[in-house]
């Protein structure tokens, strides 16, 4: 796979891989053309992205040609615009391949008298994928630089491998829920009540996903939730931590925790210290606007960071409220008068929400709203009272 970002590749870098003499692998192809519109380059095309989706996913680079299995010359794409060619592939792959592969990029580079086309395939976790063609179809994967047929062993394993990763993506979040309970937390935090979100792509639970961590240190500020008034940043064994600033006793109040297998945990102490009761301790209360902000602004930080680091497929998004027993959820004056909200059990671990494809765009909101309805449910109030009957967020004062 070429290295980096795809919308951050030049002419200069591609005419390199010429002078490097790149050679291909199990996740990279060179070819010349485009697949034209025969029946036989159709299928070719779909055999080839179907065997890196049933891989380890890789790029297949169009208008760079071959010499003995290394990169020889840049071959400008003339025969099309590179918008065309886009959208000519782009229809294929949705008719002739089977579940649909998410992820797929389809990015042109301009070069000398034309473009160089590359179609970047993610390593798949919702397959294993067949392509279709002409009434005929097919299971295949990449065999370092060849594609063979997946065996009935492969194709059994295939089938197992998604549910297997939701199973490990599960018993990852339940051990760290688990330590957080247990007041394992990555540094000292405040006792009593701990909001937890964790979002796991199932590829970080297939050892696929390698975040430079250097790197996210660099720009760990984007870490810092808008209510911290600043933050620290700790590398440790787990990855990189970013923590605020510490509090009185040497304790903090939240954290991220960006893990090097490519997973995400946000913890954050869900009490009220805005005031002390008379023995000098905060009140049993979980400010429900301070926490719905919270579970919300940690999805939208994650997803901006998957997105920059380019991750594609599905992932888990959780959401926790642990150790409240005798905590009273305050919502606030404007609440009907039913009496004080308290939650019938001391952890709250709502259900897990499945995203289908992290490079796809969707909206925050309408993935974060059901869950933030549950949470408040559970403490016998109908609704999340952060977003207006419309449904938009909304949060009060």
């Amino acid at each position: 796979m070429l290295p980096g970002r795809l919308d951050e590749l030049s002419a200069i870098a591609l005419q390199q891989l010429c002078t490097d003499r790149c050679s291909e692998s199990k996740t990279l192809d060179f070819k010349a053309s485009l697949p034209s519109t025969s029946d036989k380059d159709k299928a070719e095309f779909l055999k080839d992205v179907t065997a890196l989706a049933n891989s380890d996913g890789g790029d297949l680079v169009f208008g760079v040609a071959e010499k003995e299995g290394v990169a020889n010359r840049i071959v400008p794409i003339t025969s099309e615009s590179a918008d065309a060619a886009k959208r000519r592939l782009g229809q294929l792959l949705d008719s002739g391949t089977e579940p649909r592969i998410h992820g797929i990029q389809i990015h042109s580079v301009s070069v000398e008298n034309g473009c160089v086309l590359i179609v970047r395939v993610p390593a798949s976790f919702d397959g294993p994928h067949r392509y279709l063609f002409n009434g005929h179809s097919k299971f295949v994967m990449r065999n370092g630089t060849h594609i063979t047929e997946l065996s009935y062993e492969q194709l059994r394993t295939a089938f197992d491998r998604t549910a297997t990763l939701v199973d490990r993506t599960r018993s990852f979040m339940n051990n760290r829920a688990e330590a957080i309970v247990a007041r394992r937390t990555p540094r000292p935090m405040q006792p009593g009540p701990m909001c937890l979100v964790h979002l796991v792509p199932l590829a970080s639970m297939g050892g696929r996903l390698a975040p430079d961590i250097s790197a996210l240190e660099h720009d760990f500020t984007k870490f810092i939730f808008s209510d911290w008034g600043g933050g620290s940043r700790a590398l440790n064994l787990d990855g990189l931590l970013v923590y605020t600033a510490d509090q009185r006793g040497g304790v903090i109040n939240a954290y991220v925790q960006a893990f090097r297998s490519g997973a995400f945990e946000a913890g954050r102490f869900g009490g009220s210290l805005s005031y002390l009761t008379e023995d000098g301790e905060p009140p049993k209360r979980i400010p429900s606007t301070t926490v719905t902000t919270f579970y919300r602004e940690a999805v939208v930080r994650f997803i901006a960071t998957a997105n920059a680091l380019g991750y594609s497929g599905p992932a888990v998004l959780r959401f926790a409220l642990l150790s409240i027993q005798g905590y009273e959820f305050a919502v606030g004056e404007q609440y009907w008068g039913r009496g004080k909200a308290f939650a019938d059990r001391p952890d709250l671990v709502l259900p897990d929400a499945w995203i289908e494809d992290l490079a796809a765009p969707f909206d925050v909101d309408t993935l974060v709203r059901p869950m933030m309805d549950i949470l408040w449910q559970a403490f016998d109030v109908a609704r999340c009272l952060e977003y207006d009957e419309s449904g938009a967020w909304c949060p009060r004062r």
